[in-house]
């Protein structure tokens, strides 16, 4: 992933939140989004809330699917990147998914329900961001489930409340993005019997309003 910030938007001069459906009644858990940073509170997972650089946050997606699912399903798609501002569009196929029903996710699951947010970060959190605010079993599970034991976490999966108000707040630091190739390696992705992969004849984003050009706020 790239190491480069986000392109903040131009309602990035107040601070956001973006509520979960997880956590208590009373004070569920949320993604907070500042000029001076970004703060995770998820109590399941978290002793402490998990506080980060707005540099560490690389993008973010909303999906506005229910949190139960039939058959088999995925969500966010794994688009073929073509340039910096072009991407094969979904219809002409995908490389894969962050979550499948059937296989799960390479993130991290805030809840079982069909996850309809996901963030990724510009490289994984690792031992030095974790160890101080993750809750001493997850850490251990997530070390248990690694191939080199240290922990690692690419990104999260969760559930928004508000689906508009998440895209809001994302497209506003600049973090509305599709999630393309480039930021998923093979090993992260997830797959469905009934994939269509990316056409790899596309070599160029075609002229016109029918172009494979990324849709705006991305």
């Amino acid at each position: 992933m790239s190491s480069a910030p986000p392109t903040l938007g131009t309602g990035a001069t107040r601070s956001v939140t973006v509520a979960f459906e997880s956590g208590r009644r009373m004070a569920p858990d949320a993604l907070r989004l500042s000029p001076d940073g970004a703060t995770l509170e998820v109590d399941s997972i978290l002793r402490v809330p998990l506080k980060l650089t707005l540099g560490q946050l690389h993008l973010a997606q909303v999906d506005r699917g229910p949190a139960k699912v039939r058959g088999t399903a995925g969500r966010f798609p794994i688009l073929r990147r073509l340039s910096a501002t072009a991407v094969v569009p979904r219809e002409e196929g995908i490389e894969g998914w962050l979550w499948t029903n059937i296989g799960g996710s390479a993130l991290t699951l805030i809840e079982d329900d069909a996850p309809t947010g996901a963030l990724l970060f510009t490289k994984p959190l690792g031992p030095n961001e974790l160890k101080e605010a993750m809750k001493p079993e997850v850490l251990e599970a997530l070390v248990a489930r690694s191939p080199l034991g240290v922990p690692a976490v690419p990104g999260f999966l969760f559930r928004v409340q508000e689906p508009a108000n998440a895209e809001t707040a994302f497209r506003a630091y600049g973090l509305l993005r599709p999630i393309t190739d480039r930021e998923v390696p093979p090993t992260m992705r997830k797959a469905l019997p009934t994939d269509k992969s990316a056409d790899p004849a596309v070599s160029a984003p075609p002229k016109g309003p029918t172009g494979s050009v990324a849709p705006p706020g991305f």
